[in-house]
């Protein structure tokens, strides 16, 4: 025997909670990489149009999702530094200014200023690599001098 269906006032089955577009999102984020869109689904626009703020995509559905493990120093430093950051936001009016910041905003300044000094690095360990950029070695646990 099945289930009786639920009917709502209307008399209609109710929506479910998950329609086509969250669906899509959600693969497209997963670790695996975005899956070819279904049939009659937008495709995301192209990284030129979607900076240009028209299509309405927010910010961090332009971004691929990335994981990284931090010392706990560095987590606290990053979430202090955004909020300094955010806090210098606010207008003598009481509203702000620009965009916020995150941890995530600073991580990707991190990684352009990284990139920027490629041809710096050397090394074969964490350490050696710190070292060749003029960075203090850090060991697991202990901040760099």
């Amino acid at each position: 025997m099945t289930a009786p269906a639920r009917r709502t006032l209307t008399g209609l089955a109710p929506r479910t909670a998950i329609g086509e577009g969250v669906s899509r999102l959600i693969r497209a984020n997963r670790p695996d990489g975005p899956q070819a869109p279904e049939a009659g689904t937008p495709a995301a626009p192209a990284p030129e149009q979607a900076e240009s703020g028209t299509h309405g995509v927010p910010k961090y559905l332009q971004l691929r999702r990335r994981e990284a493990r931090v010392y706990d120093e560095q987590a606290d430093a990053l979430t202090l530094l955004a909020r300094r950051l955010n806090n210098g936001r606010q207008l003598p009016n009481g509203k702000t200014s620009g965009e916020r910041i995150t941890d995530n905003t600073l991580l990707r300044l991190a990684i352009d200023l990284l990139l920027a000094r490629a041809d710096d690095l050397e090394g074969t360990t964490e350490e050696e690599l710190a070292a060749s950029l003029g960075l203090e070695p850090r060991t697991l646990g202990q901040r760099p001098k």
